[in-house]
């Protein structure tokens, strides 16, 4: 990742390294013990990529499926991250 990467989805708006992770810590405490799982691609072009990925319990089906547009650099670092969320639990 660049150092001014950026993340946007639905429920955060965050940028940088520390940014990035603590979106990713916020949804680990608040879905304890599940595992992000890819779903379906990537599929890539021009320095673009998506994806779709599900977070759940390991032995079972996702609880939250969501879907990511990334951009990269000329180096192949991530510059910037669209997140959509597809299925959220009730």
């Amino acid at each position: 990742m660049v150092a001014g990467v950026t993340y946007t989805d639905p429920l955060a708006e965050v940028s940088g390294h520390d940014g990035v992770s603590a979106a990713i810590e916020a949804v680990h405490s608040q879905f304890p013990g599940f595992v992000f799982t890819l779903v379906s691609g990537p599929d890539t072009h021009h320095r673009q990529a998506r994806f779709q990925w599900g977070l759940g319990p390991s032995d079972a089906d996702p609880v939250v499926v969501g879907f990511d547009v990334l951009s990269t650099d000329g180096d192949g670092r991530i510059q910037t991250v669209l997140g959509f969320l597809d299925q959220v639990p009730a």
